[in-house]
């Protein structure tokens, strides 16, 4: 859970106010809230791009960085949950 946000905010950091793109895909039981994982990216001063959540499997989203982060270091959209298994 912590993982995500903090190497999202680790990318931040590294871009400072360079231009770049964010591509994130992930699982998509690890998602609660899609809007409020896309308005958390958005206040780091990313802008988004695509989003495709047709597949029942896996979130693929593209950001674009325009410009310096809106909030500070503690974004709580960006926590995400841990992955769910199914037993075979």
């Amino acid at each position: 859970m912590v993982r995500a946000a903090s190497q999202t905010l680790e990318f931040v950091a590294v871009l400072g106010s360079q231009r770049g793109t964010l591509k994130v895909a992930e699982v998509a039981s690890r998602f609660a809230d899609i809007r409020a994982f896309v308005t958390a990216v958005t206040q780091l001063g990313f802008q988004i791009v695509s989003k495709d959540v047709d597949n029942p499997f896996f979130y693929m989203f593209d950001f674009s960085k325009t410009g310096p982060p809106r909030a500070g270091g503690n974004v709580p959209g960006l926590a995400l949950r841990p992955c769910l298994y199914k037993k075979r």
